[in-house]
């Protein structure tokens, strides 16, 4: 729902500039009616100005996502648990969150990447861990470990009273360098 919120704030901010624009260049008159007309009729008539236009708008289109994005990564980055802790409020930042999840899951050798996304709910916190797996173990296992170690280094980190939640999707499984050079030598 954030990012639908944060698309919908940069939509009405880029419309209001530009209408905003559009009518100080109509109250100023820098440009009058048939000056307007005549350039879109330039546009319309002329393909290589047609393209130019195009082009540059698609530049804008881009840059403004580009900025979206930042603006979407920033606001998340912002996010943490706060918590009552014995000698006053206490607060976990996603980066922190992150940082924990990373240095457990180095530790795994056949946990090759992975990806973090962590969604925060009051003090709930909800953590999706998207993997890619070194071939040559048993998965289902692996990742039975990898939750409970995230689950008990987090709950020292975080208030017992929320709630903690970790999924785990591995979206590939690679084999290694090691099984395909044995691979190659038995056949």
């Amino acid at each position: 729902m954030k990012v639908i919120q944060a698309f919908a704030t940069i939509f009405s901010v880029l419309a209001f500039l530009t209408l905003g624009s559009l009518l100080l260049i109509v109250a100023l008159r820098l440009l009058s009616l048939e000056d307007a007309v005549l350039r879109i009729q330039e546009m319309y008539t002329d393909p290589w100005r047609s393209i130019q236009t195009g082009m540059v708008g698609l530049l804008f289109i881009f840059v403004g996502l580009t900025f979206a994005k930042m603006l979407i990564k920033r606001g998340r980055q912002a996010e943490a648990v706060i918590f009552q802790g014995e000698s006053g409020p206490v607060v976990v930042s996603t980066t922190a969150i992150e940082d924990v999840v990373k240095r457990i899951l180095k530790r795994f050798p056949l946990v090759k990447e992975w990806k973090t996304k962590i969604l925060i709910d009051n003090r709930d916190v909800e953590i999706k861990l998207r993997l890619i797996l070194w071939s040559g173990g048993d998965v289902p296992a692996l990742l039975t470990s990898v939750q409970q170690e995230v689950k008990d280094r987090l709950k020292k980190v975080l208030s017992p009273d929320g709630k903690l939640e970790i999924h785990c999707d591995v979206s590939r499984i690679e084999e290694s360098h090691l099984e395909m050079e044995e691979g190659t030598v038995t056949v």
